[in-house]
């Protein structure tokens, strides 16, 4: 009898319980309507750095192309400046601290005016890694700090979880992609080559054009910001990679050149300013320069440096390099309307997707970009 009433208990309590985790079911590709943004949250050990909660953004197009965008948004590396109230000579705090729900309503411009004539994706599919880890999408500790006031708190550098499971979900809906656009700006620039070897050794066969918007990854030699992110723990299973001497200072250019050794049929670019702002203002962050001036130019010195050393020996490799100091390109309007060297940014990108040979693009006149008019309809 008894195990008759525990039988009843337990049919009871699922009954119960079915229909809440079925609520809590993470929706499918075929149940998101097309032509529109989508969030959704993965649940799991996904999480903002403060312990917000964490979701993703999809929008279903008409074609059978995919982009797989990492979002930006600044970082921190200490008990003082991932404090949700420190304030830099950045303006504000150094991080993006949360995913908001409507926040879908901003990707309007650059790759994403899906209705735009000239946009080279505009058919494409597209699934935006929001971040909010202050990690540059690589991160894995969680650390117990202590602010500027004594305060203590607890910050979780969560940018491999949490992008792992976008791409998860990316990978179960999106199965046979014709071709994949790789991209991210800012911190999402870093995140797009780190997590490269993942999307491409999943879609064996696929073509990747992979493409870093404002992340050259100019620091200096001793800075502890990977160390403190738990980012070295999480390096990509690279042949290229085994043996080097890894440091923060050589880490992306080393990133960069053995995944296009280890994926020759893909493509890999890099975009930025000749003197960034945001990128020169985070390198004197961390110690690159006495003054912002003088930051400004060991961080040009160290940008040429970086990208000459991979567009020198990588086949299937290119920079742009166009002039002023704006940050990222590929989600304003002026994806259509800058230019380098003649060359324009949108022409640049089209081509390399088309895949024709590019090549490196470097400004002439680096002191502001070059402005031409979209062609006509």
């Amino acid at each position: 009898m008894r195990k008759v009433i525990f039988a009843l208990v337990v049919a009871l309590l699922l009954t119960m319980l079915l229909p809440a985790y079925a609520q809590e079911e993470i929706p499918t590709l075929d149940s998101l309507p097309v032509g529109e943004w989508s969030r959704i949250i993965p649940g799991g050990d996904t999480t903002c750095g403060l312990g917000g909660e964490y979701s993703f953004f999809v929008y279903p197009n008409e074609g059978d192309g995919l982009i797989i965008y990492f979002q930006g948004g600044g970082a921190c590396w200490s008990g003082q400046n991932c404090a949700a109230d420190y304030v830099s000579l950045l303006g504000g705090g150094l991080y993006k601290q949360t995913v908001e729900e409507g926040e879908s309503a901003a990707f309007v411009a650059g790759i994403f005016d899906f209705a735009n004539a000239e946009n080279p994706v505009g058919d494409y599919s597209a699934v935006v890694i929001p971040y909010c880890t202050a990690d540059v999408h690589t991160g894995s500790i969680t650390h117990e700090y202590t602010d500027s006031a004594g305060n203590t708190y607890s910050f979780a550098y969560n940018g491999v979880a949490n992008s792992r499971a976008v791409l998860d979900w990316t990978f179960e809906n999106f199965t046979e992609p014709a071709q994949i656009f790789l991209t991210g700006g800012s911190a999402g620039a870093y995140g797009s080559i780190f997590h490269a070897d993942a999307v491409l050794s999943h879609y064996d066969g696929v073509r990747v054009v992979q493409l870093g918007d404002a992340g050259v990854g100019v620091v200096t030699r001793d800075w502890e910001g990977l160390a403190e992110w738990g980012t070295f723990d999480e390096i990509p299973d690279l042949e290229a990679l085994e043996g080097l001497n890894l440091t923060p200072a050589n880490f992306n250019t080393e990133l960069y050149r053995a995944t296009a050794l280890a994926y020759p049929d893909s493509f890999f670019s890099q975009y930025t300013n000749w003197t960034d702002e945001v990128q020169i203002g985070f390198f004197f962050l961390q110690g690159g320069g006495a003054t912002p001036q003088e930051a400004g130019g060991n961080w040009v010195t160290g940008a040429r440096s970086r990208l000459t050393s991979l567009n020198s020996s990588l086949p299937n490799y290119a920079n742009f390099v166009i002039g002023g100091s704006q940050h990222t390109i590929l989600s304003l309007p002026e994806f259509y309307t800058y230019a380098s060297n003649g060359v324009r940014v949108r022409d640049w990108v089209a081509d390399m997707l088309a895949g024709e040979n590019v090549p490196d693009v470097l400004c002439n006149n680096c002191n502001a970009p070059e402005i031409v008019e979209p062609a006509m309809p």
